[in-house]
Protein backbone atom coordinates (compact mmCIF):
# COMPACT_ATOMS: atom_id res chain seq x y z
CA UNK A 1 0.00 0.00 0.00
CA UNK A 2 2.82 2.39 0.89
CA UNK A 3 4.53 1.51 -2.40
CA UNK A 4 1.41 2.44 -4.35
CA UNK A 5 1.10 5.75 -2.46
CA UNK A 6 4.72 6.52 -3.29
CA UNK A 7 4.14 5.80 -6.99
CA UNK A 8 1.04 8.03 -7.05
CA UNK A 9 3.06 10.78 -5.37
CA UNK A 10 5.79 10.47 -8.00
CA UNK A 11 3.14 10.58 -10.75
CA UNK A 12 1.71 13.79 -9.31
CA UNK A 13 5.14 15.40 -9.07
CA UNK A 14 5.99 14.33 -12.62
CA UNK A 15 2.74 15.74 -14.00
CA UNK A 16 3.47 18.99 -12.14
CA UNK A 17 6.79 19.17 -14.00
CA UNK A 18 4.96 18.69 -17.30
CA UNK A 19 2.40 21.36 -16.43
CA UNK A 20 4.97 23.90 -15.22
CA UNK A 21 7.13 23.44 -18.31
CA UNK A 22 4.34 24.04 -20.87
CA UNK A 23 0.77 24.41 -19.51
CA UNK A 24 -0.64 25.55 -22.87
CA UNK A 25 0.84 22.70 -24.88
CA UNK A 26 -0.16 20.15 -22.22
CA UNK A 27 -3.77 21.40 -22.36
CA UNK A 28 -3.77 21.22 -26.18
CA UNK A 29 -2.40 17.67 -26.04
CA UNK A 30 -5.16 16.53 -23.66
CA UNK A 31 -7.97 18.29 -25.57
CA UNK A 32 -6.90 16.91 -28.94
CA UNK A 33 -6.59 13.39 -27.54
CA UNK A 34 -10.19 13.53 -26.27
CA UNK A 35 -11.45 14.71 -29.66
CA UNK A 36 -9.51 11.96 -31.43
CA UNK A 37 -11.22 9.33 -29.25
CA UNK A 38 -14.52 9.87 -31.09
CA UNK A 39 -13.28 10.00 -34.69
CA UNK A 40 -12.55 6.25 -35.24
CA UNK A 41 -16.04 5.28 -34.05
CA UNK A 42 -17.52 7.87 -36.40
CA UNK A 43 -15.44 6.48 -39.27
CA UNK A 44 -16.65 2.93 -38.60
CA UNK A 45 -20.29 4.07 -38.51
CA UNK A 46 -19.93 6.12 -41.72
CA UNK A 47 -18.25 3.18 -43.48
CA UNK A 48 -21.32 1.07 -42.73
CA UNK A 49 -23.49 3.71 -44.40
CA UNK A 50 -21.22 3.80 -47.48
CA UNK A 51 -21.20 0.00 -47.89
CA UNK A 52 -24.96 -0.30 -47.38
CA UNK A 53 -25.51 2.57 -49.83
CA UNK A 54 -23.33 0.88 -52.44
CA UNK A 55 -25.08 -2.47 -51.87
CA UNK A 56 -28.52 -0.90 -52.33
CA UNK A 57 -27.40 1.00 -55.42
CA UNK A 58 -25.87 -2.15 -56.94
CA UNK A 59 -29.09 -4.12 -56.37
CA UNK A 60 -31.21 -1.42 -57.98
CA UNK A 61 -31.95 -1.11 -61.71
CA UNK A 62 -29.07 -0.45 -64.08
CA UNK A 63 -28.29 3.22 -64.38
CA UNK A 64 -29.25 3.92 -60.78
CA UNK A 65 -27.80 7.33 -59.84
CA UNK A 66 -24.57 7.54 -57.77
CA UNK A 67 -26.09 10.39 -55.79
CA UNK A 68 -27.29 7.97 -53.11
CA UNK A 69 -23.69 7.34 -51.93
CA UNK A 70 -22.21 10.79 -52.57
CA UNK A 71 -23.09 12.20 -49.17
CA UNK A 72 -21.97 9.25 -47.01
CA UNK A 73 -18.75 8.97 -49.04
CA UNK A 74 -18.11 12.72 -48.70
CA UNK A 75 -18.77 12.59 -44.96
CA UNK A 76 -16.44 9.59 -44.61
CA UNK A 77 -13.64 11.38 -46.51
CA UNK A 78 -14.06 14.57 -44.45
CA UNK A 79 -13.91 12.69 -41.13
CA UNK A 80 -10.95 10.62 -42.40
CA UNK A 81 -9.17 13.88 -43.30
CA UNK A 82 -9.80 15.30 -39.83
CA UNK A 83 -8.57 12.06 -38.26
CA UNK A 84 -5.33 12.14 -40.26
CA UNK A 85 -4.83 15.89 -39.78
CA UNK A 86 -5.46 15.64 -36.04
CA UNK A 87 -2.92 12.81 -35.85
CA UNK A 88 -0.23 14.94 -37.52
CA UNK A 89 -1.15 17.97 -35.43
CA UNK A 90 -1.12 15.84 -32.29
CA UNK A 91 2.42 14.68 -33.10
CA UNK A 92 3.49 18.30 -33.52
CA UNK A 93 1.96 19.28 -30.18
CA UNK A 94 3.63 16.37 -28.40
CA UNK A 95 7.01 17.27 -29.94
CA UNK A 96 6.64 20.91 -28.92
CA UNK A 97 5.59 19.96 -25.41
CA UNK A 98 8.42 17.42 -25.18
CA UNK A 99 10.95 20.11 -26.17
CA UNK A 100 9.68 22.48 -23.47
CA UNK A 101 9.80 19.69 -20.89
CA UNK A 102 13.33 18.60 -21.85
CA UNK A 103 14.60 22.16 -21.40
CA UNK A 104 12.80 22.38 -18.04
CA UNK A 105 14.09 19.03 -16.78
CA UNK A 106 17.66 19.70 -17.90
CA UNK A 107 17.38 22.99 -16.01
CA UNK A 108 16.36 21.09 -12.84
CA UNK A 109 19.17 18.56 -13.25
CA UNK A 110 21.82 21.18 -13.95
CA UNK A 111 20.68 23.42 -11.09
CA UNK A 112 20.73 20.47 -8.70
CA UNK A 113 24.10 19.28 -9.95
CA UNK A 114 25.85 22.62 -9.38
CA UNK A 115 24.15 23.03 -5.98
CA UNK A 116 25.18 19.63 -4.60
CA UNK A 117 28.25 19.34 -2.41
CA UNK A 118 31.54 18.80 -4.20
CA UNK A 119 32.23 15.80 -1.97
CA UNK A 120 29.62 13.87 -3.97
CA UNK A 121 32.12 13.69 -6.81
CA UNK A 122 34.29 11.50 -4.58
CA UNK A 123 31.54 8.84 -4.34
CA UNK A 124 30.94 6.25 -7.12
CA UNK A 125 27.31 5.82 -5.99
CA UNK A 126 26.70 9.50 -6.79
CA UNK A 127 27.74 8.95 -10.40
CA UNK A 128 25.40 5.93 -10.61
CA UNK A 129 22.54 8.08 -9.31
CA UNK A 130 23.41 10.94 -11.68
CA UNK A 131 23.70 8.58 -14.64
CA UNK A 132 20.24 7.09 -14.01
CA UNK A 133 18.68 10.53 -13.51
CA UNK A 134 20.15 12.08 -16.66
CA UNK A 135 19.05 9.02 -18.64
CA UNK A 136 15.42 9.25 -17.52
CA UNK A 137 14.67 12.83 -16.44
CA UNK A 138 14.46 14.63 -19.83
CA UNK A 139 11.67 12.44 -21.19
CA UNK A 140 10.13 10.25 -18.48
CA UNK A 141 7.68 12.86 -17.04
CA UNK A 142 6.38 13.49 -20.56
CA UNK A 143 5.99 9.73 -21.01
CA UNK A 144 3.84 9.69 -17.87
CA UNK A 145 1.58 12.43 -19.27
CA UNK A 146 1.35 10.76 -22.69
CA UNK A 147 0.55 7.41 -21.10
CA UNK A 148 -2.10 8.96 -18.86
CA UNK A 149 -3.64 10.74 -21.87
CA UNK A 150 -3.37 7.58 -24.00
CA UNK A 151 -4.98 5.53 -21.24
CA UNK A 152 -7.84 8.01 -20.90
CA UNK A 153 -8.26 8.11 -24.69
CA UNK A 154 -8.07 4.31 -24.84
CA UNK A 155 -10.71 3.85 -22.14
CA UNK A 156 -13.06 6.35 -23.79
CA UNK A 157 -12.58 4.84 -27.27
CA UNK A 158 -12.91 1.31 -25.92
CA UNK A 159 -16.16 2.12 -24.11
CA UNK A 160 -17.60 3.56 -27.34
CA UNK A 161 -16.47 0.62 -29.47
CA UNK A 162 -17.50 -1.96 -26.86
CA UNK A 163 -20.91 -0.30 -26.68
CA UNK A 164 -21.25 -0.71 -30.44
CA UNK A 165 -20.15 -4.38 -30.34
CA UNK A 166 -22.55 -5.06 -27.46
CA UNK A 167 -25.45 -4.27 -29.83
CA UNK A 168 -24.33 -7.32 -31.76
CA UNK A 169 -23.57 -9.64 -28.81
CA UNK A 170 -22.24 -8.88 -25.33
CA UNK A 171 -20.11 -12.03 -25.24
CA UNK A 172 -18.10 -10.76 -28.21
CA UNK A 173 -17.34 -7.55 -26.28
CA UNK A 174 -16.26 -9.63 -23.26
CA UNK A 175 -14.13 -11.86 -25.48
CA UNK A 176 -12.40 -8.75 -26.81
CA UNK A 177 -11.20 -7.84 -23.30
CA UNK A 178 -10.41 -11.32 -21.94
CA UNK A 179 -8.17 -12.22 -24.91
CA UNK A 180 -5.82 -9.34 -24.06
CA UNK A 181 -5.35 -10.05 -20.34
CA UNK A 182 -2.24 -12.29 -20.82
CA UNK A 183 -0.58 -9.44 -22.72
CA UNK A 184 -0.97 -6.91 -19.91
CA UNK A 185 0.33 -9.38 -17.30
CA UNK A 186 3.35 -10.03 -19.52
CA UNK A 187 4.21 -6.34 -19.89
CA UNK A 188 3.89 -5.62 -16.17
CA UNK A 189 5.97 -8.66 -15.25
CA UNK A 190 8.82 -7.81 -17.61
CA UNK A 191 8.73 -4.10 -16.74
CA UNK A 192 9.95 -5.09 -13.25
CA UNK A 193 12.59 -7.42 -14.65
CA UNK A 194 13.96 -4.82 -17.10
CA UNK A 195 14.00 -2.08 -14.46
CA UNK A 196 15.96 -4.25 -12.02
CA UNK A 197 18.34 -5.15 -14.85
CA UNK A 198 18.97 -1.51 -15.86
CA UNK A 199 19.53 -0.47 -12.26
CA UNK A 200 22.02 -3.28 -11.67
CA UNK A 201 23.84 -2.44 -14.88
CA UNK A 202 24.37 1.28 -14.15
CA UNK A 203 28.00 0.85 -12.97
CA UNK A 204 28.77 -1.34 -15.99
CA UNK A 205 27.13 1.18 -18.34
CA UNK A 206 29.32 3.94 -16.88
CA UNK A 207 32.35 1.72 -17.39
CA UNK A 208 31.42 1.26 -21.08
CA UNK A 209 31.00 5.02 -21.43
CA UNK A 210 34.43 5.54 -19.87
CA UNK A 211 36.14 3.12 -22.27
CA UNK A 212 34.31 4.82 -25.15
CA UNK A 213 35.65 8.20 -23.98
CA UNK A 214 39.19 6.81 -23.80
CA UNK A 215 38.88 5.72 -27.43
CA UNK A 216 37.24 8.88 -28.77
CA UNK A 217 38.22 11.73 -26.42
CA UNK A 218 40.81 14.42 -26.99
CA UNK A 219 42.65 14.18 -23.68
CA UNK A 220 43.53 10.45 -23.87
CA UNK A 221 44.17 10.48 -27.64
CA UNK A 222 47.94 11.06 -27.41
CA UNK A 223 48.76 8.26 -24.97
CA UNK A 224 46.37 5.87 -26.71
CA UNK A 225 48.38 6.28 -29.90
CA UNK A 226 51.84 6.53 -28.35
CA UNK A 227 51.50 3.40 -26.20
CA UNK A 228 49.38 1.51 -28.75
CA UNK A 229 46.48 1.04 -26.34
CA UNK A 230 43.67 1.27 -28.90
CA UNK A 231 42.98 -2.46 -29.41
CA UNK A 232 43.24 -3.11 -25.67
CA UNK A 233 40.55 -0.55 -24.84
CA UNK A 234 38.43 -1.67 -27.81
CA UNK A 235 38.40 -5.15 -26.24
CA UNK A 236 37.54 -3.75 -22.79
CA UNK A 237 34.70 -1.67 -24.25
CA UNK A 238 33.36 -4.62 -26.26
CA UNK A 239 33.38 -6.96 -23.25
CA UNK A 240 31.71 -4.38 -21.00
CA UNK A 241 29.12 -3.42 -23.63
CA UNK A 242 28.23 -7.02 -24.50
CA UNK A 243 27.98 -7.92 -20.82
CA UNK A 244 25.06 -5.49 -20.55
CA UNK A 245 23.38 -6.08 -23.89
CA UNK A 246 23.50 -9.88 -24.01
CA UNK A 247 21.63 -10.16 -20.71
CA UNK A 248 19.07 -7.62 -21.94
CA UNK A 249 18.63 -9.57 -25.21
CA UNK A 250 18.04 -12.77 -23.22
CA UNK A 251 15.30 -11.05 -21.20
CA UNK A 252 13.66 -9.72 -24.37
CA UNK A 253 13.94 -13.15 -26.04
CA UNK A 254 12.03 -14.78 -23.17
CA UNK A 255 9.41 -12.04 -23.30
CA UNK A 256 9.01 -12.49 -27.09
CA UNK A 257 8.37 -16.23 -26.74
CA UNK A 258 5.65 -15.60 -24.13
CA UNK A 259 4.19 -12.83 -26.34
CA UNK A 260 3.72 -15.40 -29.12
CA UNK A 261 1.56 -17.48 -26.76
CA UNK A 262 -0.38 -14.34 -25.82
CA UNK A 263 -1.01 -13.63 -29.51
CA UNK A 264 -2.55 -17.10 -29.89
CA UNK A 265 -5.32 -16.04 -27.48
CA UNK A 266 -5.98 -12.97 -29.61
CA UNK A 267 -6.04 -15.04 -32.81
CA UNK A 268 -8.52 -17.49 -31.24
CA UNK A 269 -10.84 -14.63 -30.23
CA UNK A 270 -10.64 -13.18 -33.73
CA UNK A 271 -11.52 -16.60 -35.23
CA UNK A 272 -14.58 -16.94 -32.99
CA UNK A 273 -15.71 -13.40 -33.84
CA UNK A 274 -15.28 -13.89 -37.61
CA UNK A 275 -17.27 -17.14 -37.55
CA UNK A 276 -20.04 -15.55 -35.50
CA UNK A 277 -20.34 -12.45 -37.76
CA UNK A 278 -20.14 -14.61 -40.90
CA UNK A 279 -23.00 -16.78 -39.64
CA UNK A 280 -25.14 -13.72 -38.83
CA UNK A 281 -24.47 -12.21 -42.27
CA UNK A 282 -25.20 -15.45 -44.18
CA UNK A 283 -28.49 -15.93 -42.34
CA UNK A 284 -29.47 -12.34 -43.19
CA UNK A 285 -29.40 -11.05 -39.61
CA UNK A 286 -26.73 -8.52 -40.63
CA UNK A 287 -26.36 -6.43 -43.75
CA UNK A 288 -23.03 -6.25 -45.60
CA UNK A 289 -22.47 -2.78 -44.13
CA UNK A 290 -23.20 -3.98 -40.61
CA UNK A 291 -20.86 -6.92 -41.12
CA UNK A 292 -18.05 -4.59 -42.16
CA UNK A 293 -18.83 -2.22 -39.29
CA UNK A 294 -18.68 -4.95 -36.64
CA UNK A 295 -15.53 -6.51 -38.11
CA UNK A 296 -13.80 -3.14 -38.13
CA UNK A 297 -15.16 -2.33 -34.67
CA UNK A 298 -13.76 -5.59 -33.28
CA UNK A 299 -10.42 -4.99 -34.96
CA UNK A 300 -10.39 -1.38 -33.73
CA UNK A 301 -11.32 -2.61 -30.25
CA UNK A 302 -8.29 -4.93 -30.31
CA UNK A 303 -6.12 -1.93 -31.21
CA UNK A 304 -7.62 0.17 -28.41
CA UNK A 305 -7.15 -2.54 -25.83
CA UNK A 306 -3.56 -2.99 -26.93
CA UNK A 307 -2.98 0.79 -26.71
CA UNK A 308 -4.71 0.87 -23.32
CA UNK A 309 -2.61 -1.95 -21.93
CA UNK A 310 0.55 -0.53 -23.48
CA UNK A 311 -0.13 2.83 -21.81
CA UNK A 312 -1.01 1.09 -18.53
CA UNK A 313 2.18 -0.99 -18.55
CA UNK A 314 4.05 2.11 -19.70
CA UNK A 315 2.76 3.94 -16.64
CA UNK A 316 3.92 1.08 -14.45
CA UNK A 317 7.35 1.19 -16.08
CA UNK A 318 7.40 4.99 -15.68
CA UNK A 319 6.62 4.57 -11.98
CA UNK A 320 9.72 2.42 -11.64
CA UNK A 321 12.13 4.61 -13.59
CA UNK A 322 10.90 8.08 -12.54
CA UNK A 323 12.01 7.25 -9.01
CA UNK A 324 15.62 7.47 -10.25
CA UNK A 325 15.07 11.10 -11.21
CA UNK A 326 13.57 12.03 -7.85
CA UNK A 327 16.30 10.08 -6.06
CA UNK A 328 18.78 12.55 -7.59
CA UNK A 329 16.63 15.67 -7.19
CA UNK A 330 16.03 14.79 -3.52
CA UNK A 331 19.73 14.48 -2.65
CA UNK A 332 20.53 16.69 0.31
CA UNK A 333 22.88 19.67 0.20
CA UNK A 334 24.92 19.68 3.39
CA UNK A 335 27.23 22.61 2.65
CA UNK A 336 24.66 25.27 3.52
CA UNK A 337 24.44 28.35 5.71
CA UNK A 338 23.61 27.60 9.34
CA UNK A 339 21.67 30.07 11.44
CA UNK A 340 22.39 32.77 12.38
CA UNK A 341 23.34 33.65 8.79
CA UNK A 342 25.86 36.46 8.51
CA UNK A 343 27.06 38.51 5.55
CA UNK A 344 30.81 38.86 5.14
CA UNK A 345 32.76 41.83 3.81
CA UNK A 346 36.28 41.92 2.33
CA UNK A 347 38.82 40.52 4.78
CA UNK A 348 39.66 42.99 7.55
CA UNK A 349 41.69 40.89 9.98
CA UNK A 350 42.40 37.21 9.33
CA UNK A 351 41.19 33.71 8.45
CA UNK A 352 41.64 31.29 11.33
CA UNK A 353 41.53 27.49 11.10
CA UNK A 354 41.19 25.49 14.31
CA UNK A 355 41.77 21.73 14.60
CA UNK A 356 40.64 20.89 11.06
CA UNK A 357 40.30 17.22 10.17
CA UNK A 358 38.94 15.71 6.96
CA UNK A 359 38.71 12.22 5.46
CA UNK A 360 37.63 11.40 1.91
CA UNK A 361 34.73 8.94 1.51
CA UNK A 362 35.96 5.36 1.47
CA UNK A 363 39.34 6.24 3.05
CA UNK A 364 40.47 5.15 6.49
CA UNK A 365 43.29 7.69 6.76
CA UNK A 366 42.68 11.37 7.42
CA UNK A 367 43.79 13.61 4.55
CA UNK A 368 43.79 16.63 6.89
CA UNK A 369 44.57 15.89 10.51
CA UNK A 370 44.09 18.45 13.29
CA UNK A 371 45.38 21.44 11.31
CA UNK A 372 45.39 24.91 12.89
CA UNK A 373 46.88 28.11 11.48
CA UNK A 374 45.97 31.70 10.72
CA UNK A 375 46.14 33.75 7.53
CA UNK A 376 46.45 37.48 8.19
CA UNK A 377 45.11 40.17 5.88
CA UNK A 378 47.59 41.07 3.12
CA UNK A 379 49.90 38.19 4.02
CA UNK A 380 51.45 35.81 1.50
CA UNK A 381 51.52 32.27 2.89
CA UNK A 382 53.06 29.35 1.02
CA UNK A 383 51.86 25.77 1.49
CA UNK A 384 54.51 23.18 0.70
CA UNK A 385 54.80 19.46 1.13
CA UNK A 386 55.08 16.23 -0.79
CA UNK A 387 52.37 15.10 -3.19
CA UNK A 388 49.39 13.84 -1.18
CA UNK A 389 50.30 15.89 1.87
CA UNK A 390 46.85 17.54 1.79
CA UNK A 391 47.64 20.98 0.30
CA UNK A 392 44.88 21.05 -2.35
CA UNK A 393 42.37 19.50 0.07
CA UNK A 394 43.11 22.24 2.59
CA UNK A 395 42.40 24.84 -0.11
CA UNK A 396 39.03 23.22 -0.80
CA UNK A 397 38.18 23.36 2.88
CA UNK A 398 39.18 27.04 3.04
CA UNK A 399 36.92 27.81 0.06
CA UNK A 400 34.16 25.72 1.69
CA UNK A 401 33.93 23.37 -1.25
CA UNK A 402 34.12 20.67 1.44
CA UNK A 403 33.10 20.84 5.09
CA UNK A 404 35.60 19.39 7.59
CA UNK A 405 34.77 16.32 9.67
CA UNK A 406 35.74 18.36 12.72
CA UNK A 407 37.21 21.76 13.52
CA UNK A 408 36.23 25.25 12.39
CA UNK A 409 37.27 27.94 9.93
CA UNK A 410 36.63 31.54 10.94
CA UNK A 411 36.61 34.49 8.55
CA UNK A 412 37.14 37.69 10.53
CA UNK A 413 35.83 35.84 13.58
CA UNK A 414 32.74 34.49 11.76
CA UNK A 415 32.33 30.72 11.50
CA UNK A 416 32.14 30.20 7.73
CA UNK A 417 29.24 27.76 8.26
CA UNK A 418 27.17 30.83 9.18
CA UNK A 419 27.83 32.36 5.75
CA UNK A 420 25.92 31.41 2.58
CA UNK A 421 28.40 29.32 0.53
CA UNK A 422 27.88 31.31 -2.70
CA UNK A 423 28.48 34.61 -0.87
CA UNK A 424 31.53 33.25 0.93
CA UNK A 425 33.14 31.81 -2.22
CA UNK A 426 32.97 35.20 -3.92
CA UNK A 427 35.65 36.29 -1.46
CA UNK A 428 38.10 33.81 -3.03
CA UNK A 429 39.82 33.62 -6.39
CA UNK A 430 41.61 30.36 -7.13
CA UNK A 431 43.83 28.92 -9.84
CA UNK A 432 43.40 25.20 -9.30
CA UNK A 433 46.12 22.79 -10.30
CA UNK A 434 43.66 21.18 -12.73
CA UNK A 435 42.16 24.48 -13.92
CA UNK A 436 39.45 24.54 -16.58
CA UNK A 437 40.00 25.05 -20.31
CA UNK A 438 36.83 26.69 -21.62
CA UNK A 439 36.27 26.30 -25.35
CA UNK A 440 35.04 29.89 -25.62
CA UNK A 441 36.68 33.12 -26.74
CA UNK A 442 39.90 34.29 -25.07
CA UNK A 443 38.08 37.23 -23.51
CA UNK A 444 35.29 35.02 -22.16
CA UNK A 445 37.86 32.66 -20.64
CA UNK A 446 39.20 35.53 -18.54
CA UNK A 447 35.72 36.92 -17.82
CA UNK A 448 34.71 33.57 -16.27
CA UNK A 449 36.55 34.81 -13.16
CA UNK A 450 33.64 37.18 -12.51
CA UNK A 451 30.77 36.60 -14.92
CA UNK A 452 28.67 39.29 -13.22
CA UNK A 453 31.13 42.09 -14.06
CA UNK A 454 29.22 44.80 -15.93
CA UNK A 455 31.88 46.42 -18.15
CA UNK A 456 34.71 43.89 -18.23
CA UNK A 457 36.73 44.86 -21.33
CA UNK A 458 39.33 47.09 -19.63
CA UNK A 459 39.68 44.77 -16.62
CA UNK A 460 40.08 41.75 -18.92
CA UNK A 461 42.93 43.43 -20.76
CA UNK A 462 44.55 44.60 -17.52
CA UNK A 463 44.52 41.02 -16.14
CA UNK A 464 45.96 39.70 -19.42
CA UNK A 465 48.76 42.29 -19.38
CA UNK A 466 49.77 41.37 -15.82
CA UNK A 467 50.04 37.66 -16.66
CA UNK A 468 51.82 38.21 -19.97
CA UNK A 469 48.98 36.82 -22.10
CA UNK A 470 47.94 40.11 -23.74
CA UNK A 471 50.39 39.88 -26.67
CA UNK A 472 49.51 36.24 -27.28
CA UNK A 473 45.78 37.05 -27.35
CA UNK A 474 46.10 40.10 -29.61
CA UNK A 475 48.06 37.94 -32.09
CA UNK A 476 44.98 35.69 -32.51
CA UNK A 477 42.83 36.32 -35.63
CA UNK A 478 40.07 38.13 -33.74
CA UNK A 479 42.05 39.08 -30.64
CA UNK A 480 40.03 38.73 -27.46
CA UNK A 481 37.02 37.57 -29.53
CA UNK A 482 38.93 34.58 -30.94
CA UNK A 483 37.56 31.16 -29.92
CA UNK A 484 40.27 29.04 -28.27
CA UNK A 485 40.45 25.30 -27.81
CA UNK A 486 39.93 22.58 -30.39
CA UNK A 487 36.27 21.59 -30.11
CA UNK A 488 34.60 24.11 -32.40
CA UNK A 489 35.13 25.64 -35.83
CA UNK A 490 37.49 28.58 -36.35
CA UNK A 491 39.07 28.10 -32.92
CA UNK A 492 42.75 27.95 -32.14
CA UNK A 493 44.39 25.57 -29.70
CA UNK A 494 46.85 26.98 -27.16
CA UNK A 495 49.86 25.43 -25.51
CA UNK A 496 49.46 24.32 -21.89
CA UNK A 497 51.57 27.25 -20.76
CA UNK A 498 49.35 29.70 -22.68
CA UNK A 499 46.27 28.15 -21.10
CA UNK A 500 47.90 28.60 -17.68
CA UNK A 501 48.45 32.31 -18.37
CA UNK A 502 44.74 32.60 -19.27
CA UNK A 503 43.82 30.82 -15.99
CA UNK A 504 46.03 33.23 -14.03
CA UNK A 505 44.40 36.20 -15.77
CA UNK A 506 40.98 34.76 -14.91
CA UNK A 507 41.92 34.55 -11.23
CA UNK A 508 43.25 38.13 -11.19
CA UNK A 509 40.17 39.41 -13.04
CA UNK A 510 38.07 38.30 -10.08
CA UNK A 511 38.21 41.16 -7.59
CA UNK A 512 38.40 38.89 -4.53
CA UNK A 513 40.26 39.72 -1.31
CA UNK A 514 41.79 36.21 -1.03
CA UNK A 515 43.86 34.76 -3.88
CA UNK A 516 44.90 31.10 -3.96
CA UNK A 517 47.43 29.86 -6.52
CA UNK A 518 47.85 26.08 -6.72
CA UNK A 519 51.01 25.43 -8.79
CA UNK A 520 50.45 28.59 -10.89
CA UNK A 521 53.72 28.27 -12.82
CA UNK A 522 53.71 24.54 -13.55
CA UNK A 523 53.56 25.01 -17.34
CA UNK A 524 55.01 28.50 -17.72
CA UNK A 525 58.21 29.02 -19.67
CA UNK A 526 61.21 30.34 -17.74
CA UNK A 527 60.90 33.92 -19.04
CA UNK A 528 57.18 34.20 -18.19
CA UNK A 529 57.67 32.60 -14.78
CA UNK A 530 60.53 35.00 -14.00
CA UNK A 531 58.49 37.99 -15.21
CA UNK A 532 55.45 37.05 -13.08
CA UNK A 533 57.29 36.14 -9.89
CA UNK A 534 59.71 39.05 -10.09
CA UNK A 535 56.58 41.22 -9.89
CA UNK A 536 54.66 38.81 -7.65
CA UNK A 537 54.10 41.21 -4.75
CA UNK A 538 52.98 43.91 -7.18
CA UNK A 539 50.54 41.48 -8.84
CA UNK A 540 48.95 40.32 -5.57
CA UNK A 541 49.05 43.71 -3.87
CA UNK A 542 45.97 44.33 -1.71
CA UNK A 543 45.13 40.62 -1.59
CA UNK A 544 45.71 37.95 0.99
CA UNK A 545 47.48 35.15 -0.87
CA UNK A 546 48.08 31.42 -0.50
CA UNK A 547 50.74 30.01 -2.81
CA UNK A 548 51.14 26.26 -3.37
CA UNK A 549 54.30 25.40 -5.26
CA UNK A 550 57.02 22.79 -5.46
CA UNK A 551 59.45 25.42 -6.77
CA UNK A 552 61.24 26.76 -3.74
CA UNK A 553 62.61 29.77 -5.60
CA UNK A 554 58.98 30.99 -5.73
CA UNK A 555 58.08 29.82 -2.23
CA UNK A 556 60.80 32.08 -0.81
CA UNK A 557 58.67 35.09 -1.79
CA UNK A 558 56.12 34.23 0.93
CA UNK A 559 55.93 36.00 4.26
CA UNK A 560 55.39 32.66 5.95
CA UNK A 561 55.69 29.03 4.90
CA UNK A 562 53.54 26.17 6.22
CA UNK A 563 54.92 22.68 5.65
CA UNK A 564 52.35 19.89 5.49
CA UNK A 565 53.29 16.26 6.05
CA UNK A 566 50.69 13.49 5.87
CA UNK A 567 47.86 15.94 6.48
CA UNK A 568 49.38 17.67 9.50
CA UNK A 569 51.42 20.83 9.91
CA UNK A 570 55.02 19.71 10.39
CA UNK A 571 56.73 23.12 10.37
CA UNK A 572 55.87 26.79 10.04
CA UNK A 573 58.00 29.93 9.62
CA UNK A 574 59.88 32.10 7.14
CA UNK A 575 62.27 30.63 4.58
CA UNK A 576 65.31 31.56 6.67
CA UNK A 577 63.78 30.20 9.87
CA UNK A 578 62.94 26.87 8.29
CA UNK A 579 66.40 26.56 6.70
CA UNK A 580 67.99 27.15 10.10
CA UNK A 581 65.70 24.58 11.67
CA UNK A 582 67.03 21.86 9.36
CA UNK A 583 63.78 19.93 9.16
CA UNK A 584 61.54 18.72 6.31
CA UNK A 585 61.64 22.06 4.47
CA UNK A 586 65.44 22.19 4.67
CA UNK A 587 65.69 18.66 3.27
CA UNK A 588 63.29 19.38 0.39
CA UNK A 589 64.98 22.70 -0.40
CA UNK A 590 68.53 21.33 -0.41
CA UNK A 591 67.51 18.37 -2.59
CA UNK A 592 65.95 20.69 -5.16
CA UNK A 593 68.70 23.31 -5.12
CA UNK A 594 71.36 20.57 -5.19
CA UNK A 595 69.77 19.08 -8.30
CA UNK A 596 70.00 22.41 -10.10
CA UNK A 597 73.64 22.94 -8.99
CA UNK A 598 74.68 19.60 -10.38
Amino acid sequence: MNKMKEKIKLFRESLRFVWRSAPGWASANIALSVIRSFLPLLLVWLLKGVIDGITIAAAAKQGSPLISVIWPVSALVIIWFFDEASSDFSNYIRKKQSLKLEVYMYGLLHSKSIALDLINFERPEYFDCLSRATREAPWRPNSILNNVVAMFKGVLSLVLIAGLITTLNWTIALLLIVANIPGIWLRLHYADILYDFHRRQTPEARKSAYFNWLLTGDRPSREIRLFGLGNYFITLFKNSFLKQKEEEINIIRKRTIIELISNLFKAASLLITLLFISHKTITGALSIGQMAMFLLAFRQGMVYIKELFVSLSGLYEDSLFIGDTFEFLNLKENVIAIEPVQFPSPLKDKILTENLSFTYPGNNTKTINNVSFELNKGEIVALVGANGAGKSTLVRLLCRLYDPDSGTIKYDGINIKNIAPDKYRKLFSVVFQDFMLYNLTAGENIRMGNIDEGNPEMKIRAAAVITGSHEMITALPAGYDSPIGNLFDESRELSWGEWQKIALARALFRDAPVLILDEPSGALDADTEYDIFSRFREIVTGRTTILISHRFTNVGLADRIIVLDKGSIAEEGTHDELIKKGGIYFTMFTKQSGRFKN
